[in-house]
This record gives C-alpha cells, sequence and structure tokens, in this order.
C-alpha cells in the first residue's frame, strides 16, 4: 500500500543508455531526498490510443497512479503527454523536446541543448548522471584513462592518443595507470599500447568489465584522464569529484560537442593536455558539479 506520505513516480524509459542515466541519477537523488515509489515502464510496454486518452482509461491497473511522470528521449514525450491527460499527473521532461515546453510541467535541459528561458526550465551543466561526487580519500598513487573512439566531432588518431598515454604514465612512473577502451575503439587500439609494455599501465578492454568498474574507477582514483569525444563521461569524471584532465584530438568542425567542451576548459572544469605540466598530478577543481542532486531539490520546490 502507498504510504500517505510518498509520491508515486512513473519513470517512462526508451532504455538507450545515455537517456537511462540521465533518468537513474535524477530518481536516486529525488529518493534520497523525499519518499517516492518509483515505477519504470518502457515505452513499449505503453500503448495508449487517443480513445484511451479521451475517456481516461486506466493504464497499467496493477501499478498505483502516477503523481509524477518522468521521461526523456523522444519516444517518450508524447505517451507522457497522454498519461498527463489520463491521471492529471505532474509531467517531467529531461532534455528538449519537439512539443512546446509549456506542454510539461517541468524540464531540465543541458545549457548546451539552448533551452528557452521559462520559469519551468531548469539549464544544466551538462547532462545529469548517477556519479556521486567524492572529493576525499582518493588514492593519488592511482590514475585512470577512459577512451571513447571514432565520432562525428574530432579526428580520431590512435597514434596520437596512445601517445599522449604513453607520455604521461612516463612521466608519472610512481602513478599505477588503469586504461579501459569503449565499443566505439578502434580494435587495434589496445594492441598497440600493450606492444609498449609500459610497467605502471593495466589495460581492460570494455568487453571485460565488470558492472561498477567505472563507478569505482570514478569513486577511488586519483586522476582522470578521457578522451573529449566522450561528452556523457567528461560529465561523469567533473561531477565524481576527480582532477580530470582531456587528451588532445583535433576537432573535425566547431560543432555543439566541439564547443562544449572548450567551454569546459575555458572555465577551467577540466585541464588541457596541450596545456598542462604531465609530470604533474592534475588539480581539483574548486567548483563542484552535481547536477542531479540540483535538479532534484529543484523539482521538489518547483512541483510542491
Amino acid at each position: 500500500m502507498k504510504d500517505a506520505t510518498s509520491r508515486v513516480l512513473w519513470v517512462v524509459t526508451d532504455e538507450k543508455p545515455g537517456h537511462r542515466s540521465q533518468q537513474e541519477g535524477l530518481v536516486e537523488r529525488l529518493q534520497a531526498l523525499a519518499s517516492f515509489d518509483v515505477f519504470w515502464l518502457n515505452v513499449e510496454s505503453l500503448d495508449i490510443s487517443l480513445l484511451d486518452v479521451l475517456l481516461r482509461r486506466r493504464i497499467k491497473p496493477e501499478l498505483p497512479a502516477p503523481d509524477w511522470i518522468l521521461g526523456a528521449g523522444a519516444g517518450t514525450h508524447s505517451l507522457i503527454l497522454k498519461l498527463k491527460r489520463i491521471f492529471r499527473a505532474k509531467t517531467i521532461l529531461l532534455m528538449r523536446g519537439a512539443f512546446p515546453m509549456a506542454l510539461f510541467d517541468a524540464n531540465i535541459t543541458p545549457v548546451h541543448d539552448n533551452p528557452p528561458k521559462r520559469r519551468n526550465v531548469l539549464p544544466t551543466t551538462g547532462v545529469m548522471n548517477p556519479v556521486v561526487p567524492r572529493y576525499e580519500g582518493r588514492d593519488e598513487h592511482t590514475g585512470t584513462f577512459l577512451i571513447g573512439g571514432v565520432n562525428d566531432h574530432y579526428q580520431w588518431d590512435d597514434a596520437w592518443i596512445i601517445e599522449q598515454v604513453a607520455r604521461i604514465c612516463r612521466a608519472q612512473p610512481q602513478v599505477q595507470w588503469t586504461l579501459t577502451d569503449s565499443r566505439r575503439s578502434p580494435d587495434a587500439f589496445l594492441p598497440a599500447l600493450k606492444a609498449l609494455a609500459l610497467p605502471n599501465l593495466t589495460l581492460i578492454s570494455y568487453r571485460d568489465t565488470q558492472r561498477g568498474f567505472i563507478k569505482q574507477q570514478l569513486d577511488t582514483t586519483g586522476q582522470l584522464w578521457v578522451t573529449r569525444d566522450s561528452v556523457s563521461m567528461v560529465y561523469e569524471c567533473i561531477t565524481s569529484g576527480a582532477p580530470t584532465g582531456l587528451l588532445d584530438l583535433k576537432p573535425l568542425r566547431q560543432s555543439r560537442v566541439v564547443k562544449d567542451m572548450d567551454k569546459l576548459l575555458q572555465q577551467g572544469w577540466v585541464q588541457d593536455y596541450a596545456q598542462w605540466d604531465i609530470q604533474q598530478p592534475l588539480p581539483v577543481t574548486e567548483t563542484k558539479l552535481w547536477e542531479a542532486d540540483r535538479g532534484a531539490r529543484w523539482l521538489l520546490d518547483f512541483l510542491r
């Protein structure tokens, strides 16, 4: 039975990793700050007709009616508006959608997506994520490289990334480094790096990482270097509180992603490989980022 003091939250998800990560980060903070009964619903499980909406037919009768409905991704927009009509629930949209913002009760959108200036819109620095910041207790003798790959924003260059990794490892021999690649990394990348036999570098393919591996690295490592094409990972690194640097890549064009990474560098959130003395450990930034927490607090205040 529903607690009289708790809200019922339906999270409508398309299960895309990026969208799911944002929703998980926000939901975890909402549950940490207030009482919520949360139900996750895949968009494919919600087949709602116009007649259902007009007659306000009960969808998912096995679940308690929602007080709040949260969606992320274009495939969820029309669905949560239909659910809003049926249940008279408050709707929350993550990221800018095709429908006018006025149709939703609240919206949380990254600044780089140019959200409109509206009372019901919260602009965020990057996308929200489930990472919880940790500013103390990191092992200064460890470091982590997080490698992306072929993308639409930067010219990928295996040899140049490998050279940067090798230089950093040799410049800081007292640090035990761990490197993991991603699905976008070229197949030849790890073998070429392995051939250098760097004594203080451990290589782990993304195929061999256990669930929670990245979270553990972000939580404990002394410093992080990440390729700037990995936008979500860059923001997770910043959120973690670990000192973070961006490996160098040549931009293909002045895209939104390139401009966003340049802005982070200019504002001092991260350090640039090309301008940093790699013999020195990366510095802790004075500014702190935890947008999932800020978003949750804003929603609790705005939709109260």
